[in-house]
């Protein structure tokens, strides 16, 4: 069994007319919700082996925040903020590959990417449960899938959805 979180950056400022978005810092919500989320991970007993992140400024807060509990594998990926729904599938499987044993694996990214992935990777159950998103995978939004495969091996439509937070929600 393997599993995969993905993970939405949290609520970031808008940027300034000079400003990158690339550069953009969270604001007070999104910092509150990163929070909370690893609040929530904590409870749940849910830590990943291997952290993927965007080097976006956004998303390195977003998982300084959320203050995962060492030990875990930390990857800064550029291409997190830059590529698209396969360069976060390549993402998974190359850490399953690279980090052998390595049973669970968070992605720190950004939209459309992690709705897409989301609905992309999940389909098992009875009813198969997929990821619903009436106004897009929200901002520090965590979808948790599970897989019977290695990383190394996960397929779309494969993983079931075993849970979903939205901390910025009880803000």
């Amino acid at each position: 069994m393997s599993l995969v979180f993905l993970l939405r950056h949290a609520k970031a400022i808008w940027p300034t007319p000079s400003q990158k978005d690339f550069d953009r810092t969270l604001d007070k919500d999104g910092t509150e919700a990163a929070k909370i989320l690893g609040l929530e991970l904590k409870r749940g007993k849910l830590k990943p082996d291997v952290v993927l992140c965007s080097t976006a400024i956004r998303a390195r807060q977003t998982l300084e925040y959320v203050a995962l509990e060492p030990p875990f594998i930390l990857q800064e990926l550029e291409k997190l903020y830059s590529g698209g729904p396969d360069t976060y599938l390549m993402a998974i499987r190359m850490a399953g590959l690279e980090h052998e044993g390595s049973q669970s694996v968070m992605l720190v990214g950004h939209n459309p990417m992690m709705e897409e992935v989301a609905m992309a990777l999940s389909g098992r159950g009875d009813p198969p449960i997929h990821p619903t998103f009436v106004s897009g995978f929200p901002t520090a939004g965590l979808a948790v899938i599970e897989f019977d495969e290695p990383l190394a091996e996960i397929r779309p439509g494969r993983g079931t959805l075993r849970e979903f937070f939205s901390p910025s929600s009880h803000l």
